[in-house]
């Protein structure tokens, strides 16, 4: 294993705790304003909903914390690219960091987020082209790893394994955080508007 698959399985492991520095920082620098929300929720939206139909595809597998894979995910999303999941999440996390406001926070943020990426989408690939090589071969040949391509999508036509309700139900903690760090930017919103009130 390299070092960057060794970092990967690491932000794999603990990816659940990683953000919390980060929603920490974003409480005492977030300075939302309205056009900030009308901008940025539609990311987080959209986003959630991307992770639901990868969810649809890919079913609660993604919960644990060993890398584990029954069968090769090639349908849905995943024929438009390799890594809708992290897809769904950069879309949600740029939403968050639109709502927020602050440059600084966007540039930590993003910068970690990068990093991770950078790192885990490596580790998740290498373990899959051990454990499904000629498969993930050809796959890895026409779909790209992160940005959709919707040329090649009707050779990995499937439908889903999952119901939609199953899906919500497996994004139940990721509906909890994400709940959190929408009433910390509200809250934020609401105390910048009373501070501009005053002043």
């Amino acid at each position: 294993m390299t070092v960057k698959q060794t970092i990967g399985k690491f932000f794999f492991q603990w990816r659940a705790l990683l953000p919390v520095p980060l929603v920490l920082s974003m409480f005492r620098l977030a300075s939302p304003k309205k056009i900030n929300w009308i901008i940025g929720l539609p990311f987080v939206f959209l986003g959630e909903l991307l992770r639901i139909w990868g969810l649809m595809h890919i079913g609660p597998t993604t919960r644990t914390r060993e890398i584990c894979a029954d069968r090769l995910i090639t349908s849905g999303p995943y024929s438009y690219c390799r890594n809708p999941l992290y897809l769904a999440n950069f879309l949600k996390i740029s939403g968050f960091i639109i709502i927020s406001g602050d440059i600084l926070f966007a540039f930590i943020t993003l910068f970690f987020y990068l990093f991770e990426f950078m790192t885990m989408i490596p580790y998740e690939e290498s373990f899959l082209a051990g454990k499904f090589p000629e498969e993930h071969k050809k796959y890895r040949e026409l779909i790209p790893a992160f940005i959709p391509c919707f040329k090649n999508a009707s050779q990995f036509n499937g439908a889903s394994e999952f119901s939609f309700m199953e899906s919500l139900r497996s994004e139940k903690k990721t509906f909890g955080s994400s709940a959190a760090i929408l009433l910390i930017l509200l809250g934020k919103t609401f105390c910048c508007k009373k501070g501009t009130n005053n002043a």
